[in-house]
């Protein structure tokens, strides 16, 4: 699916919830930053997510330090290589940890404890284990 018309269905809520998999949350912050600048990217992301979550009726679902903490690296990983913004199966192709199992690549930040605090899903918490590459989000 064209990534503008993607972004388009997740923010009128027209999406299948049925699509919207691990891959199309990917595909959301990866449509969404190669439109904005990161930091921008990350709270337009962040709250199509928890808005498309809520819309469900599954707001428990969402996370709001796993979203951004997984912002941050992501974005990090594309400003290291800013032609992953353009390409889709590249992006995919160098992010296969993030795409296997996303949680653990957070989780090196943090541990499970800090990670599944109801402070932690309900706003961002810094991490306790190794600092996230911020840098991206700072401009």
């Amino acid at each position: 699916m064209d990534p503008q018309a993607f972004v388009r269905q997740l923010e009128t809520l027209a999406l299948p919830a049925s699509d919207f998999d691990h891959a199309a949350h990917l595909m959301a912050a990866w449509a969404y930053r190669r439109r904005y600048p990161a930091r921008e990217a990350a709270a337009r992301c962040a709250h199509a997510l928890s808005r498309f979550a809520m819309a469900q009726g599954e707001a428990q679902k969402y996370h709001h330090t796993l979203t951004m903490a997984l912002l941050a690296i992501l974005y990090n990983r594309i400003d290291a290589e800013p032609g992953l913004a353009e390409d889709w199966p590249a992006f995919l192709s160098a992010n296969p940890d993030v795409m296997a199992d996303a949680r653990a690549v957070v989780r090196r930040h943090y541990s499970e404890s800090r990670l599944e605090a109801d402070d932690a899903r309900r706003g961002f918490v810094e991490p306790d284990l190794m600092p996230l590459p911020t840098g991206c989000l700072l401009h």
